[in-house]
């Protein structure tokens, strides 16, 4: 499988990056690039051009903090679904071989696996809130799905990187 993510431009990836690695070390967990996933193919795109250029200029603004039991949703920024992004998903869904999965819900997950108790940390994800996010690349990542472990989260590969 491939799944597509848009990841945050260089500024707004190292607010990201610092919650997400002291999380990780809090869990004990590997840490991870932040993204928010556009998608799922069962194989890469020959041609994602029409995707990539629906998403120029993708900026979203966070709406709140969830936290659910699912691995790979565990503790996230909520994002408002922009005109920009929907555009992007409705193409991306077009695309030969589009793996339909749970609902398009767009997220940047900040930790995988239950997020540890008392963490300070917890100051910083709020502060995720008080900005919108721009992203400027959607990276090609293969991966094995399901994804319910930190083996799982390693074993994925960047294929290929786009520019927005």
């Amino acid at each position: 499988m491939v799944t597509y993510w848009c990841t945050p431009c260089a500024e707004d990836a190292a607010r990201y990056r610092a919650v997400i690695k002291a999380l990780a070390l809090a869990q004990g967990a590997p840490a991870y690039q932040a993204h928010l996933t556009l998608g799922t193919l069962e194989r890469a795109a020959s041609d994602l051009s029409e995707v990539v250029a629906a998403l120029k200029g993708l900026v979203l603004e966070p709406v709140g903090i969830g936290e659910t039991d699912v691995f790979t949703k565990s503790l996230f920024v909520q994002f408002e679904a922009s005109d920009t992004l929907l555009a992007a998903r409705r193409q991306l869904e077009t695309v030969q071989g589009f793996r339909q999965g749970r609902a398009f819900d767009p997220h940047i997950s900040l930790c995988y696996g239950a997020p540890p108790e008392g963490s300070a940390a917890r100051r910083d994800v709020q502060d995720l809130l008080s900005k919108p996010v721009r992203f400027d690349r959607l990276i090609a990542v293969n991966i094995t799905l399901p994804i319910e472990t930190y083996a799982d989260v390693m074993a994925c590969t960047v294929a290929e990187t786009f520019e927005i």
